[in-house]
């Protein structure tokens, strides 16, 4: 994939309005679209509170007390149960995904493989370890890396959301 400002630059003309979308450019830039938009998106993830926790600071603070004295509703329920649906793992800092782990662990997830070369199991532990800082090992169990690939799965569904 070429640089970002490669296509910043023929975004800015309008270069990819008038391409064909079944064109390789045109997968290329949308693929790095959507790696942009995740990278954004974990940046974020990682300032943000969960929401046990704000409902904790809130009501240490006595801020929840006063915004139900003047208010009924103010939403609080909704964007606690929101911020809870966040998987556990994101409490702690989550690295972002590098942009070639990104391309290929999409390809990978598109063909829901039934069993892992070796290759392939090794590349899912490299990127869920650089992703969740872990040192977890590559093994030949299947429902290990499966459940590697699952939390991987749920990491890019966070973040494309």
């Amino acid at each position: 994939m070429k640089d970002d400002k490669y296509y910043l630059d023929l975004e800015a003309k309008g270069h990819f309005d008038t391409l064909d979308k079944r064109s390789k450019e045109y997968r290329e830039y949308k693929e790095w679209k959507s790696y942009n938009k995740v990278q954004d998106n974990v940046k974020d993830a990682n300032t943000v509170g969960l929401g046990d926790v704000v409902e904790a600071v809130t009501k240490a603070t006595g801020i929840k007390k006063v915004v139900e004295s003047i208010t009924d509703d103010c939403g609080c329920d909704e964007r606690k149960k929101k911020l809870n649906k966040v998987p556990l793992w994101k409490r702690t800092k989550v690295n972002c995904i590098e942009q070639d782990d990104y391309v290929w662990l999409k390809a990978l997830l598109r063909t829901n493989p039934k069993k892992f070369k070796y290759e392939n199991r090794k590349r899912i532990v490299l990127v869920y370890n650089r992703i969740f800082n872990t040192k977890v090992k590559n093994t030949s169990c299947y429902s290990c890396i499966r459940g590697y690939l699952d939390n991987l799965k749920r990491y890019l569904e966070v973040y494309e959301s």
